[in-house]
């Protein structure tokens, strides 16, 4: 039988799967754990059983969560023991459960807000049937996060095979892809630039889907060189709603069958409340969502637009908004420039000045003078960074999205 999830040199096969979800007996409803494999075998637990459960990074403090019992944290609960016996059988004990997943968003912006969701509302977007059978998925996310649950609910009704990428280098993930045959892969941006510059092609794998961030022509183009026969989409996904975009560009279009759901306010990005998990700390403006995602219309007649910014993430120059995302797509580029992240710094005259952390490609030697020289063509002269430092990484988030300062 094919395995279920492979992490470096261990292999587990669907087979002890279910014989460890039949034969254990107990769950942990607040579970926190490093180990991938014991944590999806907890959720799945919970739900073949119905059970609610909270999922909660491995690293997560209690301080930065409100509304959990810490105290109950990895006490085990008695479900008895369960009477599957067949991968088919485990698929649809999933499908027909009634549990509430809890999770939290990634806390960014503030205090991470409990969501909860059914299996309904997180596998909204799964496709099944025999094609998808032989998919062999690439798994590059936080497993605790939307993004996470999005890919391991569409292997695991799939009967699919999950190998774990998170958080490996970038040698290591291209020998991975290589060695395990992956197929599909999905991740943030953030991940594909890591891959950069090209350094072998994966011809392998034949879907690459990217979400949680912006992206740009650069990318996609390098994105293409590193899998030449990969179909590449974008994919919107939020913690509170779950999927709910997907495009071949950077141009998303709003299906027909939620376009009543979807609303935009003064270019602000508003989601029906019935496409939402539930929440007690989401408030609602009447039965809207507003989801701090800014957008512009490319044909609004179309339901076509695009994602400019995070409402929260401009920045305040002199009197003037500058998107840190329209400033790291110009630096990208500029050759030599593998990543670039843009902040603001606090400043007394103009509240805040823009400065620029850029990572360079190997073999390139850049210097500040020629970053901004070579951004006096494409950009006006207040969203020039004015402190730029060179670093060999940038720091990241839990969700493995850029961590912005």
């Amino acid at each position: 039988m094919k395995p279920f999830f492979i992490d470096g040199s261990r292999s587990y096969g669907y087979s002890l799967l279910i014989e460890e979800i039949g034969r254990e007996g107990f769950y942990y409803p607040l579970y926190r754990t490093s180990d991938t494999y014991a944590y999806w075998k907890n959720l799945l637990k919970a739900l073949v059983s119905s059970r609610a459960v909270t999922l909660l990074d491995s690293d997560i403090n209690p301080s930065e969560i409100a509304g959990v019992d810490i105290a109950s944290l990895n006490e085990r609960v008695e479900i008895g023991r369960c009477e599957i016996e067949t991968t088919g059988q485990l698929i649809d004990a999933v499908k027909r459960s009634t549990a509430e997943i809890s999770i939290f968003t990634s806390g960014t912006t503030g205090q991470p807000k409990k969501i909860v969701h059914t299996v309904a509302s997180l596998t909204r977007t799964v496709r099944t049937g025999e094609k998808y059978e032989n998919d062999v998925w690439g798994f590059a996310y936080n497993p605790t996060h939307m993004a996470g649950l999005q890919v391991f609910f569409q292997a695991f009704e799939n009967a699919c095979t999950l190998v774990n990428l998170f958080g490996k280098s970038r040698s290591e993930i291209y020998e991975i892809i290589k060695s395990r045959h992956i197929t599909h892969l999905s991740a943030t941006p953030t991940f594909y630039r890591l891959l950069l510059p090209v350094e072998r092609t994966c011809p392998g794998v034949v879907r690459v889907t990217l979400g949680g961030e912006r992206s740009d022509a650069h990318l996609y183009e390098n994105i293409q060189k590193i899998f030449p026969n990969a179909k590449v989409n974008n994919i919107y996904a939020s913690t509170e709603a779950g999927a709910l975009f997907a495009s071949k560009d950077d141009c998303f279009r709003i299906p027909d069958a939620i376009r009543d759901k979807i609303k935009v306010s003064d270019s602000e990005l508003l989601i029906h409340e019935s496409l939402l998990g539930t929440s007690e700390s989401m408030s609602l403006d009447g039965d809207y969502y507003h989801s701090g995602d800014l957008i512009e219309w490319v044909d609004e007649a179309q339901g076509l637009f695009r994602f400019i910014s995070r409402k929260n993430e401009m920045i305040n120059v002199g009197g003037y908004k500058v998107n840190p995302e329209e400033v790291e797509t110009a630096l990208l580029s500029i050759a030599g420039v593998r990543q670039a992240l843009v902040y603001g710094k606090s400043n007394s005259v103009l509240g805040n000045v823009i400065c620029a952390d850029i990572v360079p490609d190997d073999g390139y030697e850049l210097d500040a003078v020629g970053i901004k020289q070579a951004l006096q063509g494409i950009l006006q002269d207040f969203k020039i960074p004015r402190r730029i430092k060179f670093v060999e990484t940038l720091p990241l988030t839990r969700t493995g999205k850029l961590k912005r300062v």
